[in-house]
């Protein structure tokens, strides 16, 4: 940490509820001017915490206090509501395959015109919704939106023919869309650039447990529940979803603590908001502004936008082998058992959640963005080189299928990273991180119909060349996005 570093206080504006900041020197004089933050975005560095520690050596006994208290306000919820996101957004497909199917008399290619609808109405509203979120406040705008996605789920329960599904499925993606950029930009509001990559990490695994409890808790809905009232076991399923949504959604309206320039909370004191307001002005994080075109301009015209959003695209594309069908695929090609094939493929995701957790970590502890996201790439290279040989072990071919899972492992230092590189513009932040998760669901919607063509299946030759493609253009892009940071910061301390 620098030797001489500024104080930041912070105090209401009585004008819009903005955070108006002003600089005290060592002798606690304000200044009569306040502060750019844009020219002081680099002036402070965080003290950084060992790796297996919890808090920052440098911060005082309030601000752990503050930092668990937000933890527990926000970080259960966005788990929770993770999680029930993924159950709800693989019950179509289980529905489909437990009498779905044969009761709306779907035996064309209805499945596929679903998802379709579904990534329309996400892709199209994505950006849009996440940046009306900035205007009002998250903490309701968020749950807000997870209370409209569990009605609409419950509401498929009582569809009578497909062209009502896929009304329904549209709203249903723009209800979602917002949701995984909403919660970084909103992580970012709250927690310092050394806290944010296990936080990050925390979200994500949250999917993780999802895709690996979700095909269990169907299964047992479906077997104990099928025509119980005389409702269709499928059906039941979206009841199933709704139930688990609509209960975090209100712990959503009730815990979110809104932003510090506008807090709401009832479990925060004033002196704990004023605390946030002090950690968000030391890490150089503006109070919104009006979202107006020559501020959406100026983003455009940036760097930060074309290359984080560029080298998203990358990342996002990249995890083809974990994502696709493949091991579980072979392993039915080799002879093995539904149920055989239902454990062994849970590996994936359990090594995605463990690298998580071990990026997000590294991240905060060492700042080693740079590195992990390296080290991460390297390993997909080489699980997929495996997987294009193919003719190779079989141990061999299942460490590769499993080291795959770690392609997902640097999610959150990902977003944590575009979080810091745009700190000192909210709008900004909520512009590029909602960019970044758009341009790879808009590329995933399509290209794997090219790329991971089921009659490739489970070899993938393209497939896993494309992975390695991919991965070499990231590394690529990760010394550019090196370079551009590097050099911005160099200015802004001159």
């Amino acid at each position: 940490m620098s030797d001489s570093i500024d104080r930041q206080a912070g105090q209401a504006s009585p004008k819009g509820g903005g955070l108006k900041l002003h600089h005290i020197n060592d002798h606690g004089a304000t200044s009569k001017n306040a502060v750019s933050l844009q020219s002081q975005r680099v002036a402070s560095l965080p003290v950084r915490q060992k790796w297996y520690q919890w808090f920052s050596p440098s911060d005082t006994p309030e601000e752990r206090r503050l930092i668990l208290k937000l933890d527990a306000l926000i970080m259960i919820f966005v788990f929770l509501a993770y999680w029930a996101k993924v159950l709800d957004q693989s019950a179509t497909s289980a529905a489909y395959v437990s009498g779905m199917k044969e009761d709306l008399k779907l035996f064309g290619n209805e499945l596929n015109y679903l998802n379709t609808t579904y990534m329309v109405g996400f892709i199209t509203l994505q950006i849009p919704l996440t940046l009306l979120m900035t205007r009002f406040s998250a903490s309701y705008f968020i749950p807000a939106a997870d209370l409209i996605w569990g009605i609409l789920t419950l509401a498929q329960y009582r569809v009578t023919n497909v062209q009502q599904l896929y009304v329904i499925r549209f709203f249903i993606g723009a209800a979602g869309s917002l949701f995984f950029p909403a919660v970084q930009w909103y992580l970012g509001c709250w927690y310092k650039r050394s806290e944010l990559s296990r936080r990050g990490a925390l979200f994500f695994i949250a999917s993780q447990v999802g895709s690996m409890s979700s095909g269990y808790i169907q299964s047992g809905a479906y077997a104990s529940l099928n025509l119980k009232h005389g409702i269709e076991g499928w059906r039941w399923l979206y009841i199933i979803c709704f139930s688990c949504t609509i209960p975090v959604a209100v712990l959503g309206f009730l815990t979110l603590p809104g932003q510090p320039d506008k807090p709401k909370s009832y479990f925060l004191t004033p002196r704990q908001v004023q605390v946030a307001q002090e950690r968000m002005a030391a890490e150089n994080r503006e109070p919104r502004r009006p979202l107006t075109f020559s501020v959406v301009k100026s983003v455009l015209v940036g760097w930060h936008f074309w290359i984080l959003v560029s080298f998203a695209f990358f990342f996002s594309q990249a995890d083809g082998v974990s994502s696709n069908s493949g091991l579980a695929l072979w392993l039915k090609e080799e002879g093995y058992s539904v149920e055989a094939i239902n454990t062994i493929t849970t590996v994936s995701p359990a090594v995605t959640i463990v690298s998580s957790i071990i990026c997000g970590i590294l991240s905060d502890a060492y700042d080693a963005k740079v590195s992990l996201i390296a080290a991460t790439a390297g390993l997909n290279i080489f699980a997929s080189i495996i997987l294009a040989i193919w003719n190779v072990p079989t141990g061999l071919k299942f460490f590769a299928f499993f080291l795959s899972g770690t392609a997902n492992g640097i999610a959150a230092v990902i977003y944590a990273w575009a979080n810091e590189i745009c700190a000192s513009n909210a709008e900004e932040r909520a512009i590029v991180i909602s960019s970044m998760n758009t341009i790879g669901n808009a590329f995933g919607a399509w290209l794997p119909l090219f790329v991971w063509k089921t009659v490739d299946a489970p070899r993938y030759l393209i497939g896993y060349t494309w992975t390695i493609a991919l991965d070499v253009c990231m590394l690529v892009m990760l010394f550019v996005l090196r370079a551009f940071w590097n050099r911005e910061k160099t200015n802004l301390k001159a």
